[in-house]
């Protein structure tokens, strides 16, 4: 049976179990653009228990009720698949896809939240292929057989993710979404030495499977990015976090993430490189660098690409990895760089060789 207009707002004012429970008049109070003006107190509560019965009947237990104080309170427990049914099938089927993009950056809390949706989401491919005219026993296994057939590669190889404390995550979290100062105690690696700080949380960062706290340091206007993994203790001080002077997330990460080698004014500044490429690289023209690159085609099938873009230690180890199939041609410092970083890695090599 599908839910009347009323009960989806209803619904949606209903917490989800583990949140407390909401109690009846405070659900009258929310859903005020939805009484006339006959509408008294007792005539709300009538119609909200009224809708509230309807719905358990239609999802049997579904709604958890506490009848231990004088009114009446409610919640959704943690497996009622309400909330999902307001949704469209594309909705679900996005959740899905969302399960299979990962969820790292999300504490164990939110993604237990998120569970439902998740299971959800097979079924809805399921009535998709029903309405579709298919059977059961087909449009079931077509829904099991859905998130089997996409798949999510990393860029560089599949790094096992670091320990991050639950607790540690879950105060962390809170602290960026309320904006309240943390007190630290992270280490430093690879010197192992612990330290005490208080920070100011400004975002979260995730970069493959590692995550990154971004926060000021207090009485400074210094911005570090510190290793979720290797904070040891983390409490909230309930003061206000406080940001430098227009600093802005997106402008931070042109600066990259990783440890700086240059100094600190070379990153985050737009740069003109240019770059040698060999014949067997063609992909590199299907995903450029950078927007707008400009290509220039040599008779022996390598090319030039030349961007505009910031540098980073990111765009450093990936030049490294190319090895012989990309060489730099500007800037000057990064050309000094690479040769610096290959030379050493070439007599590496090279002494293990040698034996």
């Amino acid at each position: 049976m599908p839910l009347s207009k009323f009960q989806i707002e209803l619904l949606k004012k209903i917490p989800r179990e583990p949140a407390r429970f909401i109690s009846m008049n405070k659900m009258a109070e929310m859903l005020h653009d939805n009484w006339g003006a006959s509408h008294s107190a007792e005539s709300k509560r009538r119609k909200i228990s009224n809708n509230l019965k309807k719905i358990e009947e239609t999802y049997p237990n579904c709604l958890d009720w506490d009848k231990t104080s004088r009114e009446h309170r409610f919640r959704m427990k943690e497996t009622a698949p309400l909330l999902l049914k307001p949704l469209s099938q594309e909705q679900l089927m996005a959740f899905g896809l969302l399960s299979k993009f990962g969820t790292d950056l999300l504490t164990h809390e939110a993604h237990r939240a998120l569970s439902p949706f998740f299971d959800a989401a097979q079924d809805a491919v399921v009535d998709m292929a029903r309405e579709a005219g298919l059977g059961v026993r087909v449009s079931e296994d077509l829904g099991r057989k859905w998130l089997g057939k996409i798949a999510v590669l990393p860029a560089v190889l599949p790094f096992c993710p670091p320990a991050v404390d639950e607790e540690i995550k879950q105060t962390v979290h809170k602290a960026v979404l309320m904006e309240h100062c943390l007190r630290l105690r992270i280490v430093h690696s690879p010197s192992r030495e612990e330290e005490e700080c208080e920070v100011s949380p400004l975002a979260l960062v995730q970069q493959g499977v590692r995550t990154y706290l971004i926060a000021r340091r207090t009485g400074t206007n210094r911005v570090d990015r510190i290793l979720m993994a290797r904070i040891l203790q983390a409490t909230s001080s309930f003061e206000t976090a406080q940001a430098p002077a227009n600093w802005s997330l997106g402008e931070f990460l042109k600066q990259g993430i990783g440890h700086p080698v240059f100094p600190k004014d070379i990153y985050g500044k737009l740069e003109h490189i240019e770059l040698r490429i060999n014949a067997g690289s063609q992909w590199l023209k299907e995903t450029p660098l950078a927007p707008d690159p400009v290509i220039e085609e040599h008779a022996d099938g390598s090319f030039t690409m030349k961007v505009e873009m910031p540098i980073t230690e990111e765009l450093v180890h990936w030049l490294l990895s190319m090895a012989f199939h990309v060489r730099v041609v500007q800037p000057g410092f990064l050309v000094t760089r690479m040769a610096d970083d290959l030379s050493k890695s070439a007599a590496m090599y090279r002494q293990a060789v040698a034996g």
